[in-house]
């Protein structure tokens, strides 16, 4: 669950200034469950939340086990968050800090993110929340190692391979997991520390962290690592296919942890209204057929196996019917492959 206000900027006439909040609900393939505009969030969202858990008991369908938010996580003194009493009919609900802004409140103890450090803070501190898969790493390194041999790159060494693999193949081959709270801790403090004293300055002698600032955001924050834990038992991570690399077959996998997919949602959405501004009715039509092409383009890339189409077909967003093109005219053809859903 996350909010914005980017997309609410664009509405006009009498509906400017009655939203200032967009907030959506995503599953795991990236669908939004609901999207709704508020004045506020916190109690304005309400309604909202006692919808979606009422759709969900009308249809039948088990509760959400796990929920990724940005703020509202934690749990004091044994006494339930407003969100935790906001879903209080899902009892058995997780809730979970999203790492990224978890990340990204650590950063704000930095000097500045054009320091030549910055990434290499960044990264180690991704390293001291997550480790990867060692079955799946090891398949990774043995298919580019045959990859590099067959391109015959001489003196093969494993630091040598393990800088070959790029980030998008790490991410799409192989799994992570977080470390848990007392391991996670006690590298970020070694962390912190390493990079306080003189290894932590550039060429030009300016410090990477600001120790003042940063210890008191290390304070603050230690207590969240425990939410940004993954949850056992829960299977985050989804097979989409394989892919054979030099002989050897690595499959590809899709991560639902976190909020990632709310915040790409984000970032489509002003595209949604078309122009600088609407009105509230034409606002909300945009916004709903937006939604609509979002969620169906997300559920096209969550199926694995994907039926082939005719290349003389253009697919389109209505669900009876893909349309072809001859000589610049629009022709609805019936797709026979189609089956109702409901």
């Amino acid at each position: 669950m996350d909010s914005t206000k980017k997309i609410t900027k664009k509405l006009a006439g009498h509906g400017r200034g009655t939203a200032l909040w967009l907030t959506s609900i995503g599953n795991e393939v990236g669908q939004k469950v609901t999207s709704v505009l508020s004045v506020q969030e916190g109690p304005g969202l309400d309604r909202m939340v006692t919808g979606d858990m009422e759709q969900y008991r009308q249809a039948a369908i088990p509760p959400p086990v796990l929920l990724y938010v940005d703020c509202g996580c934690c749990v004091s003194e044994g006494v339930a968050s407003k969100l935790q009493t906001r879903f209080g009919k899902w009892p058995d609900l997780q809730i979970r800090l999203d790492i990224w802004h978890f990340m990204r409140r650590m950063a704000v103890g930095c000097t500045t993110d054009a320091h030549p450090l910055y990434p290499t803070f960044m990264g180690c501190l991704s390293a001291c929340i997550f480790e990867w898969d060692a079955g799946d790493l090891s398949l990774l390194r043995q298919a580019k190692r045959k990859q590099l041999m067959q391109e015959g790159v001489p003196a093969l060494t494993d630091i040598l391979v393990d800088r070959s693999n790029s980030k998008k193949e790490l991410s799409l081959y192989c799994r992570r997991r977080t470390r848990g709270e007392e391991a996670t801790i006690r590298l970020i403090e070694r962390l912190l520390q390493e990079l306080g004293g003189a290894n932590g300055r550039g060429l030009m002698g300016v410090q990477l962290l600001e120790e003042v600032r940063m210890e008191h955001i290390w304070r603050v924050q230690k207590r969240h690592v425990r939410c940004i834990q993954d949850v056992p038992g829960v299977p985050l991570y989804t097979e989409v296919g394989t892919t054979t690399k030099a002989g050897v077959t690595l499959t590809r996998y899709r991560c639902a942890r976190g909020s990632t997919s709310l915040e790409s949602f984000h970032c489509h959405l002003n595209r949604f209204i078309p122009g600088t501004s609407a009105n509230a009715l034409n606002f909300q039509l945009y916004l709903l057929e937006g939604l609509n092409r979002w969620n169906q383009d997300r559920a096209a890339a969550s199926v694995t196996s994907k039926t082939s189409i005719p290349s003389h077909l253009l697919r389109g967003y209505g669900p009876l019917r893909q349309h072809q093109q001859p000589e610049g005219v629009w022709v609805g053809l019936f797709v026979p492959t189609f089956r109702p859903t409901c």
